[in-house]
């Protein structure tokens, strides 16, 4: 990403401006961090406050977020009963889409 702000900027963009901006587009609710592949997508709604779950293709690294409020209940409630506060489930799931299967 930097590379290409760089290139259309004409200027060098350092890698660490462009994570300041995609923390601040995470914050914000516009992206979202697939934290197993370290990359970034942008959020459909941003409207929404949902807890995250990916499913992430292993054959063309697609990754498509849903929303399922009840498995992700069920994750923070037994995170809280084992003493975790702050609970933030992030759950990836890891198989082969639609298109590649």
């Amino acid at each position: 990403i930097a590379d290409l702000v760089s290139q259309r900027r004409g200027k060098r963009v350092a890698p660490n401006s462009v994570y300041r901006i995609l923390d601040l587009f995470v914050a914000t609710n516009l992206a979202r961090r697939v934290e197993s592949a370290n990359a970034y997508i942008a959020n459909s709604h941003p409207g929404c406050l949902h807890d995250c779950i990916f499913l992430i293709c292993d054959s063309c690294g697609t990754a498509t977020h849903i929303d399922d409020d009840t498995l992700t209940m069920h994750v923070r409630t037994a995170a809280e009963r084992a003493g975790f506060a702050e609970v933030r489930p992030v759950i990836e799931v890891r198989g082969i889409c639609a298109d590649c299967g």
